[in-house]
């Protein structure tokens, strides 16, 4: 068994060392064989054991998914396009600002067939909602079968306009079009820093942020970012953290 691990990258917000990092950790915590797929518009800097390829060529206005509010995730539906990387089999997608602290063999493993998702946190909270059921990724750590679950591609190429007015955020549409294989990771496995870490307010200003420790990967969304969550963060009272020192381990040396 060959596993495949891809991310993407492109613009300016994170640099070639975020590949080598999630390359560099891949390395440590896989230890099964596996490709590892960057899909870039500039692979300077990258590492050479990296298998670079270009961005996705798709028939969507990419443009108009960066004039919306967090719309540049929706270039993700550009990963399910069948044929892209050649990639067969069972592929572990992960955001580049993620940090790998345990081991990824299991995630190959569990529920097999399935589409394999962080369960959102906020989604998850919201359930009670009226016109909501909770049942909404995190893409920031999703397992696919690029030939099983390229509906969601096709879909996306026939129905855009419809699909952009219903759907706020890509990974809301991404579950509700694999609803039926949609599987959530086993919450210790996949933590958010924001959620799993940082104490909430007021100890979020006097404790230093916790580690969890069935962690595998730690996800980032918004901010901080890893290294502003390593030196400490300052935005407001309730968004503050201080140093997340033990973070060091897991990020820095994985450059």
């Amino acid at each position: 068994m060959v596993a495949n691990i891809l991310c993407i990258k492109w613009g300016k917000k994170y640099g070639s060392e975020y590949v080598n990092r999630l390359l560099s950790g891949t390395c440590q915590h896989l230890s099964i064989p596996f490709r590892f797929v960057c899909l870039t518009d500039d692979a300077t800097g990258i590492d050479s054991q990296v298998e670079v390829h270009p961005l996705p060529v798709t028939p969507f206005d990419e443009n108009a998914f960066d004039a919306r509010k967090g719309g540049e995730t929706w270039r993700k539906v550009g990963l399910f396009q069948p044929n892209l990387a050649n990639l067969q089999g069972d592929t572990l997608f992960l955001d580049l600002d993620v940090v790998l602290t345990g081991s990824l063999d299991d995630f190959f493993t569990y529920q097999p067939e399935s589409f394999c998702v962080i369960h959102d946190w906020l989604e998850k909270r919201r359930a009670w909602m009226p016109g909501r059921d909770g049942r909404v990724g995190n893409t920031s750590v999703f397992r696919f079968n690029p030939e099983k679950h390229a509906r969601v591609y096709h879909h996306f190429c026939d129905h855009q306009s419809e699909v952009l007015e219903e759907f706020r955020i890509e990974q809301q549409y991404v579950s509700r079009t694999l609803i039926d294989d949609l599987a959530f990771w086993p919450s210790d496995w996949v933590c958010s820093f924001k959620r799993s870490c940082r104490p909430t307010f007021p100890m979020n200003l006097i404790r230093s942020p916790y580690q969890p420790s069935d962690m595998r990967v730690l996800a980032f969304h918004g901010y901080p970012l890893p290294d502003q969550a390593i030196a400490g963060y300052s935005a407001g009272p309730f968004k503050s953290t201080r140093p997340a020192t033990w973070l060091k381990d897991y990020w820095t040396d994985a450059a």
